[in-house]
């Protein structure tokens, strides 16, 4: 899915809230994200981030269903080993820490099973888009010979389950990375065959949301 059929996804369920009970609120929270390599070459580990911002819940002419539509700031770091041969060296190992600074657009399609007049459980999945605001090129090594270069949006999709009590919503969800986070290039021109390492982010995410 293109970021214009998204976007224009979002118009849509966005103008069928002039007439229904839409639900505003705040949301925020947590993430364990994880920075997979195509290459042995770059090992990564599992770094916590966090995020917030507005939500809403817009109800559909379906029993049970309903969509979730956020913007999201989230920041994230992701310690990064590259193992590598300076000009003139042995090989050698760097330790880098990788930020990410991004607005995140989740839309969700939920299904909601009622338990009470102020309780219920839900599930929901659907596209979140990622656009990224903070540095786009960070040096993985101390003489800048590699280069982590972010891509401007990533695609990603979520799937999750949640609870309700009242105005406030607990969930927990996993993020799957379709589309490249970035890639790693090398300005030495005699390592020109390993230019496009590609790697994404995969996350868990806890959050909780409180609507007005």
């Amino acid at each position: 899915m293109s970021k214009r059929i998204l976007f224009s996804l979002c118009l849509v369920f966005v103008a069928f809230t002039v007439n229904a009970q839409m639900r505003l609120g705040v949301k925020g929270g947590v993430d364990w994200a994880e920075l997979s390599f195509k290459d042995d070459v770059f090992n990564s580990t599992n770094r916590m981030g966090w995020f917030v911002g507005p939500t809403m819940n817009i109800p559909i002419p379906l029993p049970g269903m309903s969509i979730d539509l956020s913007a999201l700031y989230n920041q994230r770091k992701s310690k990064i080993d590259v193992y590598y041969s300076p000009v003139g060296s042995s090989s050698s190992l760097q330790v880098n820490a990788l930020e990410t600074k991004q607005i995140i657009v989740p839309l969700d399609l939920r299904y909601t099973i009622d338990l009470g007049t102020a309780v219920n459980v839900f599930a929901f999945g659907g596209p979140q888009l990622g656009f990224v605001i903070g540095d786009k090129e960070q040096n993985l090594t101390d003489d800048d010979e590699a280069i982590w270069r972010l891509k401007n949006s990533a695609f990603s999709v979520n799937v999750g389950a949640g609870l309700t009590l009242g105005h406030l919503q607990l969930s927990a969800n996993y993020n799957v990375g379709v589309s490249k986070t970035g890639e790693v290039t090398w300005k030495d021109a005699t390592k020109a065959i390993t230019d496009g390492w590609n790697g994404n982010y995969n996350s868990w995410q806890i959050s909780a949301a409180y609507y007005f």
